[in-house]
Order: C-alpha cells, then sequence, then structure tokens
C-alpha cells in the first residue's frame, strides 16, 4: 500500500477516535444526576401582626410596555416578617426599570411606616453577594423560616489531558469503560435580583390568568428562593432545608399585570418610577391624585378617527387607537373621563355620527355633543359598558341605535 494513502487512514482513524472519544466523554460528564431527593415547602401567606389579615407572600406589579407606550417595569414586595418574633412586618421592595434597548437598572425601596415609601434608592449590583445573606421570615406549619434570595445554577465543561485522551481512545476501541478518563469542571452562578425580577415577569406573562388584578395561589420559586432553620435566638442555620436536593419552593403572589407601559409614578406599588416620584411620560394633561388614583382626562373630537360609509356618504367617528392606549395605560387607577365632541370644528360636509362600538368599553363621566342642526346617530354598540346614562346635546339631533337606553339635556 501507498504510504501517502496508509498515513491519510491512519490520520482518519485518529481523528474518528478523537472525535468519538470526546463525544463520548462528553455524554457521559452531562448525564449526571445532580438532584438525589425533593424537598417542598409551602409559604402561601402572611399574617398581618397588626391587622390580622392573611395576605400573601409577594406582591408583583408588572408593566410589560407591548405598546412601546412608557417604560417596562417589574416590581414586587415582600410581605414577610422582619423577624422570628412576627411583630412587625418587612418592608423592602424591588423596581426593575428596563428601557426600549434592553438596557435596565435596579431600584430599592425602603418603606417608612404602614403606608408610605422613599423615593428610592439605585441599587449596588456590585453588593449582591451581601444582599444574598439578607433574610425575611415566614411561619410555615408553626415554626419559623428564613427566606433568602440564594439560589443558584451550575454550569459544567469537560477537560482532558493527553494521557486522558489516550486512555479514552483505547477505551473506545476496546469496550473497557473502566479505562475511560476526564475531568468535569463545575462553576457555580448566583441568581442576581435582576434574576429574579425577570423570572417574575415571565411567569406573569406566560400565566393564562392574563392582565389585571389577581392572586395566584402556588408559584414555585425554589431555583430562586431558599429556605433555612431559625432558632428560638433568631439564629438561622447555615444549611437550607432540603440541603443540596432538588427544593420546591411554593409561594403566593398577588398581581397587577397591565401589557402597556409604565407612563407616570402613580402606576408603581412606590409611587416612582426609577427613584423619580414626579415620573411623568404620558403626553398629556391630568390631574393626579397620588393617594386616591383619581386622573381626570378631557377628551374632544381631536381624539377620533374618520370611516367614510360609501352606504350612506358620510363619516362615522371612533376613538383613536393611540386615545384608547393612553387610556388604558390608566386603567388601574379611578378615571373621570369627559368628551366634548363639537362637530362645527370638523371639516368634513357630512357627520354620521359615531361609529359601531366607537367608545366601547371606555369609562365615561360625561358626553357632550355639540351639532350644526345636523342628525347625529348613535351607532351599535357605540355606547356599550361607557357606563353613560346622560347625554349633553346643543344644537344636534340625537339618533339613539346602540341598544343602550340614555337621557338628553339639552343645553
Amino acid at each position: 500500500m501507498d504510504k501517502k494513502i496508509f498515513n491519510i487512514i491512519i490520520g482518519c482513524l485518529a481523528f474518528v477516535g478523537a472525535f468519538v472519544s470526546v463525544l463520548y466523554i462528553y455524554i457521559l460528564a452531562m448525564n449526571v444526576d445532580i438532584y438525589t431527593d425533593t424537598t417542598s415547602t409551602y409559604a402561601l401567606s402572611v399574617v398581618d401582626p397588626q391587622t390580622g389579615e392573611k395576605i400573601p407572600t409577594l406582591s408583583v406589579n408588572y408593566y410589560e410596555n407591548v405598546n412601546g407606550s412608557g417604560k417596562e417595569v417589574v416590581e414586587f414586595r415582600i410581605n414577610a416578617y422582619s423577624d422570628q418574633k412576627k411583630q412587625t412586618l418587612y418592608r423592602k421592595g424591588y423596581q426593575l426599570v428596563i428601557e426600549k434597548d434592553g438596557t435596565s437598572n435596579l431600584y430599592y425601596y425602603d418603606s417608612h411606616g404602614d403606608m408610605s415609601w422613599d423615593s428610592g434608592h439605585v441599587y449596588d449590583e456590585t453588593n449582591d453577594e451581601g444582599q444574598q445573606k439578607n433574610a425575611f421570615f415566614l411561619e410555615i406549619d408553626g415554626d419559623v423560616v428564613a427566606v433568602r434570595l440564594d439560589g443558584y445554577y451550575e454550569t459544567h465543561s469537560v477537560r482532558y489531558t493527553a494521557g486522558d485522551f489516550l486512555k479514552t481512545t483505547w477505551a473506545c476501541l476496546t469496550g473497557n469503560k473502566d479505562l475511560i478518563s476526564y475531568h468535569v469542571d463545575t462553576e457555580r452562578h448566583y441568581y442576581t435580583f435582576k434574576d429574579f425580577l425577570m423570572k417574575i415577569a415571565t411567569i406573569i406573562s406566560s400565566c393564562s390568568y392574563g392582565t389585571g388584578t389577581y392572586v395566584n395561589e402556588m408559584i414555585d420559586l425554589g431555583d430562586y428562593l431558599h429556605m433555612y432553620e431559625v432558632s428560638d435566638d433568631g439564629h438561622v442555620s447555615d444549611t437550607r432545608i432540603g440541603n443540596d436536593g432538588q427544593i420546591n419552593s411554593y409561594f403566593s403572589m398577588s398581581v397587577n399585570y397591565n401589557r402597556n407601559g409604565m407612563v407616570y409614578a402613580g402606576q408603581s406599588m412606590f409611587g416612582s418610577v426609577a427613584s423619580d416620584s414626579d415620573f411623568n411620560i404620558s403626553g398629556v394633561e391630568f390631574n393626579v391624585n397620588y393617594w386616591n388614583k383619581t386622573i381626570e382626562y378631557n377628551l374632544s373630537e381631536s381624539d377620533f378617527v374618520k370611516r367614510y360609509s360609501n352606504i350612506d356618504q358620510g363619516f362615522y367617528y371612533s376613538l383613536s387607537t393611540k386615545t384608547i392606549s393612553e387610556l388604558k395605560s390608566f386603567e388601574d387607577a379611578d378615571m373621570e373621563i369627559n368628551i366634548v365632541f363639537d362637530c362645527t370644528k370638523i371639516k368634513d360636509t357630512n357627520i354620521l355620527g359615531f361609529d359601531n362600538y366607537a367608545l366601547y368599553g371606555i369609562k365615561v363621566n360625561s358626553l357632550k355633543i355639540i351639532g350644526n342642526n345636523n342628525n347625529f346617530n348613535l351607532m351599535v354598540g357605540c355606547l356599550k359598558d361607557t357606563g353613560l346614562s346622560k347625554i349633553i346635546t346643543h344644537n344636534v339631533n340625537i339618533n339613539n341605535l346602540s341598544g343602550m337606553e340614555v337621557s338628553y339635556e339639552v343645553v
């Protein structure tokens, strides 16, 4: 056989042997059972020592900013005890503000008294290790436990020396597994508060409950939050409950979820966004009482869009998508929406009225329609779920086809 061909064959066999040995090592190394036991704990409520009320262990507020109207903000508050005596609640909160370019900043808030929060502080991410040692206390089946955010995950990488390579190649060729030789390096990575908040955001956005306010009774956060036994004198054990086994730690979570962006400070559970209690990027004028969360919102014909009807030879009007989006961004607040639709300020020659479902689902405090001696149609469903019982009119004839009964005040 030609020596060149022989060398090529030997080279190919060596390559195949090396590939097989490395692949075999990887498969063996990556199929190691890390957990040998599973521990489940349930911390589903805490009793307020002042009122005796049972409340969920976590309170979460998430504005997803799908429509790009504001900022993506996820924040949570821990409802727990400050120590093993259970005489006061632990009140500290965290807020992650995520910009449109994906960058984010973390803030923390401390409480002063039962209701108020300070304006917030930038979180020092270099001190995550120190924060992991902080504990809050819960009661489970009559026993007080400490809870810490000190979960972690591990990554594994395989390495081998020249000697390992030769031994494993020979093991693959002979079938003697005892000769396999390799080293697995394990690196431990601790979850940060940012990781925890992003996990909460993922849970909420993928939950079947959808948007709005609700309580999720059982959320497994065992990968992030670990529990420790507490002695009568308040000493927290160094060994977590469950040791190094698989841990399922279930918590209850009260949730407020809004797919729009956060646009003003009153939407935050801390009354502040990015340490700014005056935060407001709504771009509209409104009066806000931050304690009562009430908004007065005035709309006009300029907040509507038109649709031309070939059949009726004229224009029907509905609230614009932009206006509805802005209103929905305040849906957690008490709103007073006042609409003045003035036909005399519109250039269109044939104004037919409100389109089908023009105001559907928008809670309207008052509606005034100013005409030009014209007929004005209220089409099917245009007043549905608005809460309107009366319409103020001036110089206009109303033809109500909406299916909703209303009275009229002529001025």
